[in-house]
């Protein structure tokens, strides 16, 4: 009993000394904490080829205004060196500075195979140390090409280049004897176009599509629609795994199945004969024993292979798979292979092996059919509810032989040749799912059933890029809603291979123009790091370094376009630095941005206008326009090549590049004067005529003389109005209508356009037509699944929310917030993990006062805009009920201004409302029951029908003297 006392009481001794350790900790202001360790922006990475990797952290901190002021990172070779404070690879020592993003490793050199374990401690602005953080880890892959000792094997070398017609799948396997214990493994793979690699009969990992796909290798390019000068570098990923669990003392097997992939595409031709050669593999293992003894695995000629029960894989038309070829065991130890071949040495890719860092295509959820239907007998037609990308897994039991063929529709009825066909083995309940391709689809129709089927029968596999989601986006508004969830829905489908289609059925490929339009949109929404660095180099391989020139597609696969796609290859490299403050990309890229300008500088004519890309192409211009392209393509070409030229004078300044500095923006200037003296109808104070795009891309670029603002912008507004406040603009001008006008103040009219429910307007095809995903065109016509067009997500961030990094001290290490509070809106909320941690910025209005509440992640500092009608009318707290960490600075054009640090706080605006400019109505609107709707002060009234009894009122503060007729059909009022 009184031992049982006496250890009670050192508990409690215990526990105090603890809680008073805690109480002293955070009196002394050791109140930050670092967490999320990162290596290249990647958790914990298995095979990077980065000789000098940058690592990064977060913070958990209490209190605001939370600051580092030093840092001390360990990296040691052994977790054992490394938990005995033991830096043999590298102690920083304590480091004087605010950095906790992209700091770069400083050790010993890094050499293959090398794993690096790290931890980091911090000192805030008292200079107090917090604790050590929690281990992180990465390890290098083979960085010289004499590190590989496997060999590249194959069934033969293309005996039919010229034919469209490819072979079944061909299955490759090797037995091998490991006769001590494992302690660690390591597989190096690659396998062209794709395949799935198995280890002792048990998938190795959980990617799909894999690898990713690049320019990988020389090719014989015909029957493109246009010449093309290929004068692309090529590269070939390979992946890296962990496999020391898969392995057994004893017989093991290593089993590979190939697919066709990219690598040899020849089901559509649409854009020419576009495939390299046949499918090939390299495999290296490495095992390492508990004795320090090792062994090495490699693909050779000693490998068996034959072909099994996928008698066709392609990525546009899908598989044909015929179970009754299945050969049980066959990636197992032990089987018989003495029938199957020896494979063959084949000819290696001219591409270089390079790992891949870049997140791998997975199955990332499941989807139960919501509907089934039967139209004919036979014939059965699943609902999914939603378009997406991927596959169905099918399950079903019939007689052997039976033909199932599964056909994947769009929304409506666009199945763009998506087929996969299973044949019956027999005997029991058959799973079946494609491996070597995905189909984009809400519907699918299922005939050759052999018994009734049921919603049991299928299930819905969703397939992407594996991108982590770092935002969220909520409003008022019913429709914003939806074109956001469409929007995501959308691009997941389009990423495949850490690039972002056009579309994920018809064309399949990643359009540049497409792409730089949708970057903000994109990195406010999802882990874009190491997905646009695969990109760029995409890019980069496929451009012309002979003449600059930047083609429309990348990975190349042909396609149209125009300067506006090509410079992509300085616009994405620009916003990736703008929000991940990553310099070195800018500096790897140089060369080629810079090139890219100077490359648009010999496609103009003699007046200074760019009319041409290469010969035999086009240039598209506004693309996918209401009624057709108006706006002079050579006008959007010359407006993009000042757009670009401009940024890369900020580009070389940020590099300290002074001459080349110096060199763009005196080419800027006569690029402006060229369009100016071309395009500028100073007498109406316009460009160019008829579209709104004419008068967005000058004052979106900064290209309008100061004085002459005002009226472009009143002559961009009044082209609103005359289209009853509806969009008449394509794919590149869209999104810079809603930038202009919030710019200017009018973020008022950009809420009308994105508010409009009738044709040409989201809300058309989204409320009146169902549509789950975004469209190509505003009619709807082709396909339903195109990114491009959420291009306007980056307003509902950065506008509605008012989150936006600061050129100034990029990636968010000082953000600026001012959200944009107009239309009909109630509440606004937004948050974006940045490469600091969570930005949040989230608002409401009750009554007339708005209510903005804001989180700024540690380490960083924002300015805040606060929409007022002076500084006595806002009220500034902190979560601690404080106002000591907010400064106010001054009033800016309704707003006022203050300064914070990190931490959360609430700020109150009085009376705010009544700054909020009225709504542009411009289509009939159905109101909910005790709904207010703002009109205009000079509004035409049109009720069309209500329900017996309602009292409808109109106010002197919403409408003055409105004229009120009770029709059947709304009619539209302005």
């Amino acid at each position: 009993m009184t031992k049982h006392i006496i250890i009670f009481s050192i508990l409690i001794v215990t526990g105090i000394l603890a809680v008073n350790c805690q109480k002293s900790l955070k009196e002394k202001g050791m109140q930050l904490s670092p967490i999320s360790l990162r290596c290249e922006f990647l958790k914990n990475p298995l095979g990077i080829d980065v000789v000098q990797p940058r690592l990064s952290w977060n913070f958990t901190a209490n209190g605001e205004n939370q600051q580092q002021r030093a840092y001390q990172i360990l990296t040691a070779s052994s977790e054992e060196n490394l938990k005995s404070g033991i830096g043999d690879l590298w102690d920083s020592g304590k480091v004087n500075s605010g950095q906790s993003v992209l700091v770069p490793y400083s050790g010993k050199k890094l050499t293959s195979r090398m794993r690096a374990f790290w931890k980091v401690r911090v000192w805030d602005q008292d200079d107090h140390s917090s604790q050590w953080s929690r281990m992180a880890k990465w390890e290098m892959s083979l960085l010289d090409s004499s590190d590989w000792k496997a060999q590249w094997i194959g069934v033969s070398e293309d005996k039919n280049p010229g034919s469209t017609q490819t072979d079944p799948a061909p299955y490759f396997r090797k037995q091998f004897k490991l006769k001590k214990t494992v302690q660690s493994a390591r597989v190096y793979v690659s396998g062209l176009g794709y395949y799935e690699l198995y280890l002792n009969g048990k998938k190795v990992g959980d990617d799909v599509l894999a690898p990713s796909p690049t320019n990988y290798d020389r090719r014989n390019l015909r029957h493109t629609p246009y010449p093309y000068d290929d004068q692309s570098t090529t590269r070939v990923l390979y992946n890296t795994f962990d496999v020391s669990e898969y392995l057994n003392t004893g017989e093991n097997a290593a089993g590979m199945i190939l697919g066709n992939g990219w690598y040899n595409q020849r089901d559509r031709t649409a854009e020419g004969w576009m495939w390299y050669d046949t499918p090939r593999l390299i495999l290296q293992l490495e095992i390492h024993y508990t004795d320090g003894t090792s062994k090495t695995i490699i693909s050779n000629d000693s490998w068996r292979v034959a072909t099994g029960p996928i008698l066709h894989d392609a990525i546009f038309t899908g598989e044909v798979y015929d179970a009754r070829l299945e050969t049980d065991g066959w990636n197992l130890p032990g089987f018989n292979d003495s029938h199957w071949k020896n494979a063959r040495l084949v000819r290696a890719p001219t591409g270089r092996l390079v790992a891949q860092m870049n997140p791998p295509d997975k199955v990332v959820k499941t989807l139960r059919p919501v509907s089934l239907t039967s139209p004919e007998e036979n014939v059965y037609v699943y609902d999914f509810g939603q378009m997406f990308s991927g596959w169905v897994r099918l399950k079903i039991k019939g007689r052997k032989g039976t033909k199932i063929v599964l056909r994947y529709f769009e929304e409506m009825d666009g199945d763009y040749r998506q087929k996969d066909v299973y044949i019956l083995r027999g005997g029991g309940v058959e799973t079946y799912e494609p491996r070597f391709t995905w189909h984009a689809f809400r519907k699918v129709k299922v005939s050759g059933a052999p018994v009734q089927l049921t919603l049991d029968n299928l299930e819905g596999m969703v397939v992407n890029t594996a991108v982590d989601t770092v935002g969220h986006f909520a409003c008022s508004n019913e429709l914003f809603n939806k074109i956001y969830k469409n929007y995501i829905w959308t691009q997941l489908g389009n990423f495949h291979g850490s690039y972002s289609s056009d579309c994920p059925h018809r064309e399949r490929l990643g359009y540049t123009g497409d792409g730089q339009l949708l970057v903000e949109s994109a990195i406010f929404n999802f882990d874009m790091a190491q997905f646009y660095r695969k990109w760029l180099n995409d890019i980069n391989d496929a451009r012309n370094k002979k003449t600059g020139f930047v083609p429309h597609t990348a990975p190349f696969g042909g396609g149209g376009g125009g300067p506006a796609w090509g410079s992509s290859y300085v616009i994405v490299p620009w916003f990736y630095y703008l929000y991940y403050g990553d310099a070195r990309i800018l500096l790897k890229h140089y060369p080629g941005m810079k090139q890219w300008v100077e490359y648009l500088g010999t496609r103009t004519n003699k007046d200074g206008i760019v009319v041409r890309e290469e010969p035999g192409g086009w240039c598209l211009g506004d693309w996918a326009a209401p009624g057709g392209v108006e706006i002079p393509p050579p006008f959007v070409n010359t407006c993009y090549y000042y757009y670009v030229t401009k940024i890369m004078a900020r580009v070389a300044h940020i590099l300290d590049k002074k001459q080349d500095e110096a060199w763009f923006a005196e080419r800027a200037k006569e690029i402006k004067a060229a369009v100016d003296d071309k395009f500028f109808d100073k007498e109406n104070t316009r460009y160019w005529t008829s579209r709104q795009g004419a008068d967005a891309f000058p004052l979106a670029f900064g290209m309008v003389p100061k004085k002459y603002v005002s009226g472009v912008l009143a002559s961009l507004i009044k082209n609103v109005l005359k289209n009853k406040g509806h969009f008449d603009t394509g794919i590149l001008a869209t999104p810079l209508m809603l930038d202009v006008l919030t710019k200017y103040g009018r973020a008022d009219i950009a809420f009308t356009l994105m508010n409009q429910r009738d044709y040409p307007s989201y809300g058309d095809y989204i409320l009146g037509k169902g549509a789950t995903t975004l469209w190509e065109y505003w009619d709807g016509k082709l396909s339903h699944s195109h990114p491009m067009y959420g291009s306007v997500i980056r307003w509902f961030f950065k506008a509605l929310a008012g989150i936006n990094p600061d050129p100034k001290n990029p990636g968010f290490k000082h953000i600026i917030v001012k959200p944009a509070v107009c239309g009909d809106l109630t509440f606004v909320n937004a948050d974006y993990r940045s490469v600091y941690g969570v930005i949040s910025s989230q608002w409401k209005l009750k009554k007339d006062d708005l209510y903005l509440n804001v989180t700024i992640p540690p380490n960083t500092t924002a300015t805040v805009y606060v929409p007022a009608i002076d500084s006595t009318s806002v009220r500034a707290k902190t979560s601690r009920n404080n106002q000591e960490n907010v400064s106010f600075v001054n009033m800016q054009n309704n707003a006022a201004v203050y300064e914070i640090g990190s931490g959360r706080y609430e700020f109150i605006s009085k009376k705010m409302r009544s700054l909020i400019k009225p709504v542009h109505v411009a289509t009939p609107v159905v109101l909910p029951r005790d709904s207010l709707f703002v009109l205009p002060q000079k509004a035409e009234v049109t009720i069309g029908s209500a329900t017996k009894g309602a009292n409808i009122y109109i106010t002197p503060s919403t409408a003055a003297n409105p004229r009120m007729n009770r029709k059947n059909m709304c009619e539209r009022s302005s």
